[in-house]
């Protein structure tokens, strides 16, 4: 079998299935014909089980959590020109990443906060496992929300609290009283050995702990979503800013909390005016539109529980 070019997440998901088929293996050898045709038989003293029966208890397993919805929706996050996979980190409806936008990154301009310079869509398809809604009354299809910094979870004890307990399922939080309108949430998806930095991660923690990264989400703990990437805006394009060097060496800014406007763009200009902030929404709307004409200018957003 050939991993060499499947995605990270997912040829950690593969290593850590052959480990343990390698250890079930040993611990129960195949034996006689049934073996060439598909049956796992195990010696006399262990019983047998066969390939319906197998297929028979995966039926069950997810049967058990039917109550969870597999859900497609659009998930944005605000990123510097840099490219690295999603995981261990924090993405938002359109709402949200527009309000962190406007609060943290184009009023600290030339350059801007964590050089942030787009608007990252992504397609996702989240299947969180049967134990999140079974944990709370009621039953949500999102866990907790889990802030994640440099690829770490930065909640304590995230793992035995929350990763470990309820598997790696996909979080949401509501931001309350915030300028922009509609859903501003804000979700966490855990990837490989979430409590180590990006840099501190090592093989075996990866090994262990995969995350929930894989390609068809089916609520197992370690399979709960999937990400594919849908387009991108440039916060250059929504500003109409041409050169964003030339625009910083002319004085300009694009947005200054003291006069509640930019200097040479006005497109953020009244951040606590929901009229224009429904403009800008639609502004980066149509953008996508224009840009990615065959895809979906927008899918519903589930609701978010917390």
């Amino acid at each position: 079998i050939s991993l060499a070019f499947a995605p990270v997440p997912w040829r950690l998901l593969a290593m850590r299935s052959l480990l343990l088929c390698a250890v079930a293996w040993a611990a129960a050898p195949c034996a006689g014909p049934d073996c060439a045709r598909g049956t796992y038989r195990r010696t006399p003293s262990q019983g047998k089980l066969s390939l319906a029966e197998v297929e028979e208890d995966l039926a069950e397993h997810q049967a058990q959590g039917s109550g969870q919805q597999k859900m497609t929706f659009y998930m944005y996050r605000a990123q510097n020109d840099e490219t690295y996979e999603v995981g261990n980190n924090n993405l938002g409806t359109l709402s949200g990443v527009m309000w962190y936008i406007h609060n943290e990154v184009v009023r600290i301009s030339c350059p801007r906060h964590y050089n942030i310079s787009r608007i990252l869509r992504f397609n996702v398809t989240v299947h969180n496992p049967a134990a999140v809604a079974e944990a709370w009354p009621n039953h949500p299809q999102f866990g907790p929300y889990l802030a994640f910094d440099h690829g770490q979870c930065t909640v304590p004890n995230c793992t035995d609290n929350y990763l470990g307990k309820y598997g790696n399922y996909v979080g949401c939080q509501t931001q309350h009283d915030k300028e922009y309108p509609g859903q501003v949430y804000w979700y966490s998806l855990p990837g490989a050995c979430p409590d180590e930095k990006f840099e501190e991660k090592s093989w075996w923690c990866n090994l262990k702990n995969p995350g929930g990264s894989c390609w068809w989400p089916s609520g197992d703990s370690y399979c709960t979503w999937h990400v594919e990437s849908a387009g991108e805006v440039t916060l250059n394009e929504l500003s109409g800013i041409g050169n964003y060097d030339t625009f910083c060496k002319s004085g300009h800014k694009e947005y200054d909390e003291a006069a509640d406007a930019g200097k040479g763009t006005s497109f953020w200009d009244q951040k606590l005016d929901s009229g224009r902030n429904q403009e800008r929404l639609a502004r980066v709307q149509e953008l996508f539109k224009q840009k990615y004409p065959s895809q979906p200018a927008d899918l519903p957003t589930p609701t978010c529980e917390w």
